[in-house]
């Protein structure tokens, strides 16, 4: 992975955060630094899955197939992905913009 990559990935996440309050930032630079290195990552694996495929099919059986190892990493990162973007969101109190409309009832 080439460390711009990695930088310019930081910056449009922390970008996305702005207004939050800079010491939660800085709190959570860690887990940033890790979405952002699980991102261009997730790109790579994207990239090589749509060169490779994400099953092996036998030739003369189609019916015999076998899942590549691509594909289990991909679906690996991206929940990992998910897990730290959603932790992010939490404690950066950032809101779902649709919400279930009972916000008013609590």
């Amino acid at each position: 992975m080439k460390s711009q990559d990695i930088k310019n990935e930081i910056d449009r996440l922390k970008a996305q955060f702005e207004g939050v309050d800079e010491s939660k930032l800085n709190v959570l630079d860690a887990l940033i630094n890790q979405a952002a290195h699980e991102t261009i990552y997730l790109k790579k694996l994207n990239a090589q899955a749509m060169e490779t495929g994400l099953v092996k099919v036998h030739p003369d059986d189609n019916t015999v197939q076998k899942v590549l190892p691509v594909s289990n990493e991909i679906n690996r990162h991206a929940a990992s992905l998910t897990n730290i973007i959603d932790k992010l969101c939490k404690h950066l109190n950032i809101d779902d913009e649709e919400g279930d409309g009972l916000d008013e009832y609590e």
